[in-house]
């Protein structure tokens, strides 16, 4: 065996590697966290620290309050008195809010054309509104309220006494029937001659008048018949229904020279007047 045989043989062969050895990363060191800045980390330690600065969380509202202030120098201060103070600090003060010098230089304005504004009240209330301190605009806002107040109840009432008499008057339309316009008359007559004009227009508590209430109405009408039909005081005619009935129990009363009409000492001589006045009266609603 050759020597050239022997080396090939005992030689081993490197193999070539095709790896490639990867780098090592170090992970890059996290920055310190940075302190927070502030706006007033521009102005000095000393009124930093201040009361007055340590609210404000922001320079917009510091200037804002500073602003405000400045437009306050040179203007009136007011006092605000407390529970101890005397009579004296509060009238100073009524008059630095705009309390007039006197009741009597209030200057309302609550005219009304629905209910009348009572000129003995409204002083009374000028008079106790100085006494509280009110100025005008106060005072003239709370009159202007009960003003308001009063018309709202005051047009209720309106649309109220409407519905009644429209109930009333349906009611005696379907009791009366055709009837119904000459005993509306007679009775209206009857009772305008013989009771005083505020009674009947006294207003009952379901928001009818009371020359309205149909219970009213039918007893005037019920008396108007009794004395068509001769039962108050004697008369020649027998009913008294129409406008000659009328005319004619007038003319028979009033022409009977020696009846209790013409003599004041008869004892029907004032029935007998009243009578006719009724009458007349009961003539005229029907002209």
């Amino acid at each position: 065996m050759s020597n050239e045989q022997i080396t090939q043989e005992t030689v081993p062969v490197e193999q070539a590697t095709t790896e490639t050895a990867q780098p090592t990363t170090t992970p890059a060191a996290t920055p310190a966290a940075q302190p927070t800045s502030s706006w007033k980390d521009s102005i000095s330690e000393q009124y930093r620290k201040d009361p007055n600065i340590e609210k404000f969380t922001e320079a917009d509202a510091l200037a804002k309050s500073y602003i405000n202030a400045v437009k306050m120098i040179g203007q009136d201060k007011i006092a605000v008195p407390t529970n101890n103070s005397t009579q004296e600090a509060w009238d100073e003060a009524y008059t630095k809010l705009g309390r007039p010098e006197s009741p009597d230089k209030y200057s309302f304005d609550v005219k009304s054309e629905v209910v009348n504004m009572d000129e003995n009240a409204i002083k009374s209330f000028a008079e106790q509104s100085h006494k509280l301190g009110l100025n005008n605009k106060q005072a003239e806002g709370i009159l202007d309220f009960y003003k308001n107040n009063m018309e709202g109840s005051a047009q209720q009432a309106k649309i109220d006494t409407e519905t009644a008499q429209s109930q009333a008057e349906q009611e005696l339309r379907q009791e009366w029937g055709r009837d119904f316009d000459g005993k509306v008359k007679q009775a209206g007559a009857l009772a305008k001659a013989n009771i005083n004009p505020e009674i009947l227009d006294m207003t009952l508590s379901n928001g009818i008048r009371l020359g309205d209430h149909p219970e009213i109405i039918k007893g005037f009408a019920k008396i108007a018949n009794m004395m068509s039909e001769d039962k108050i005081v004697a008369t020649e005619s027998e009913n008294v229904n129409t406008i000659a009935d009328i005319e004619t129990e007038i003319s028979t009363i009033t022409n009977d020279t020696d009846g209790p009409y013409w003599n004041k000492q008869h004892p029907d001589h004032d029935k007998v007047v009243q009578q006719v006045y009724t009458l007349r009266e009961m003539l005229n609603a029907d002209k």
